[in-house]
Formats: structure tokens, C-alpha cells, sequence
């Protein structure tokens, strides 16, 4: 993830004894995935609400840039604890990136009708970021595409049974359940002067995208809970900077 948020935070978080045992047991017990009651995803040649898979990832990242920083936390401003970021478009509702980093509780109301798109990993480039300044659209994929580069494991549970996983090592995918990777067409990047995504220059710049999604179909009225986690180690081929870790729990009320 490019000069993703906090420039950073993301590449460079610290990992908590918490989070390290607690991601550390839930690998190690992984079931490949489990059908959890009335939940159903959307496949990668699906269009949902008519939009494709691309273009949804191209929607979240215009959102993502949107989001400003604080500068005394140095973590986004919309995201607190027991808060709720999120980004309704088009029927779809956007969740928090684990760029962030950390564990975080959200509570949120959101419609039967709703999709849910959940990111595992992403990155993008954009030709007003400094690595990607002038690229063609085709140099903007390469360098989103190793922007996600590492050892990557991610994990989706909905009402607390697994539902998707993720294992991937640079360039290869081991597993992959219930999740789709994406790859974005060229699309237009509107970047703020404010956003916490560190550009060279700001306004609006042919963008590229690149990552690995859970698109999940709505979900039945009533309450239920959504979580993710991700867990990213450098390689050989991702230099050291590339380490994330990240636990999300989404508390819906679906009505």
C-alpha cells in the first residue's frame, strides 16, 4: 500500500504481545473456511449492484483518500475506538483498511440490502505520489502490485465462524477462500491536500489499485458481527519496511 496512511503506520507498525499471541493461535487452528448461516459471497466474475469488482476497489480507494489524518494520534481522524468508519456507496458499505493497523471495535447500523466489502490487503499508486510520478497506467499496477508484496495471511469471520482465508507469499497465492484479489482498470485518483495518504502533490491523477477483497452479500436483519484480521512479514522481495498487523471487529445492526 503506497504512501498509504501514515506513510508508515502501515509498513512499520509495532506489534503488541496481544496482538502477535492472538493472531499467532488463530493461524495456527485455521480450517480452510466454514459456512457460516446466511452468509453468501459475491464471486470474482459477479458484478455487485451492477459495478465490478475493479471498480468497487477504485470506489474504496477514492474513499480512502478522502480520509483525513490526525496529527496528534497519527492514526485516521474518522477511526476511534467503538466508533464506526465506514463508507456507504451504492449499496455497498466500505469497511476501515488494515493498513491502520492495531485491534479495533466498531458499531454500526447498516441496511438487509448492503453488501459488505472487506479488505484484506491493498495498495495503490497514483501519478501524484513520489514513487509513481509520470508512470504510464501499466508502471502504476507494477508498483501497486509490490507495494503488496510479503508474507501475507489474512482471516474473515462472520458471528465468530471463519468464512474466508488468505495465505499469500509475493507473487504466488497458496490459499485463497471466499476472497478475491483485484486488479483495478486505470481510474481517476482525487487526493486532498488533507488526506492521510502522503502524496507529492495533490488533486486528481490517473491511480491504479491492487488487492485482495472479501465482497460478502447482505446479511440477514438482526445483529451480527463482522471480523478481520491480517497479519504482513517482509521477504526477501518486499524489503523490511512491508509489516502489518491488524484486527478489526465490526458490530452490525442490520435492519
Amino acid at each position: 500500500m503506497s504512501g498509504k496512511m501514515i506513510e508508515l503506520t502501515h509498513r512499520t507498525i509495532n506489534l503488541s504481545v496481544y496482538v502477535l499471541l492472538s493472531i499467532g493461535s488463530i493461524y495456527s487452528c485455521w480450517v480452510p473456511y466454514a459456512a457460516a448461516s446466511g452468509v453468501d459471497f459475491y464471486s470474482k466474475n459477479e458484478s455487485p449492484f451492477g459495478i465490478s469488482n475493479a471498480d468497487w476497489v477504485a470506489k474504496y480507494w477514492n474513499w480512502d483518500y478522502s480520509l483525513p489524518m490526525d496529527p496528534q494520534t497519527n492514526v485516521i481522524a474518522a477511526l476511534n475506538q467503538n466508533g464506526c468508519l465506514i463508507h456507504k456507496e451504492n449499496s455497498m458499505v466500505m469497511l476501515a483498511d488494515t493498513a491502520a493497523g492495531g485491534v479495533w471495535n466498531q458499531n454500526c447500523t447498516i441496511s438487509r440490502n448492503e453488501g459488505i466489502l472487506i479488505p484484506i490487503w491493498t495498495g495503490e499508486c497514483n501519478a501524484g505520489e513520489k514513487d509513481c510520478l509520470g508512470q504510464s497506467f501499466e508502471g502504476l499496477t507494477k508498483a501497486a502490485r509490490g507495494f503488496d508484496l510479503g508474507k501475507i495471511k489474512g482471516l474473515v469471520k462472520v458471528d465468530n465462524i471463519p468464512v474466508a482465508t488468505l495465505d499469500a507469499v509475493d507473487y504466488k497465492t497458496n490459499t485463497m477462500n471466499n476472497v478475491t484479489e483485484v486488479y483495478t482498470k486505470e481510474f481517476n485518483a482525487t487526493v486532498p491536500d488533507d488526506s492521510h495518504v502522503q502524496n507529492e502533490k495533490y488533486g486528481t491523477f490517473p491511480g491504479a489499485a491492487h488487492g485482495w477483497f472479501v465482497f460478502l452479500k447482505p446479511l440477514q436483519p438482526g445483529n451480527h458481527t463482522v471480523y478481520y484480521q491480517n497479519s504482513v512479514e517482509p521477504t526477501s522481495l518486499s524489503g523490511a519496511g512491508n509489516s502489518n498487523t491488524a484486527q478489526f471487529t465490526y458490530h452490525f445492526k442490520v435492519e
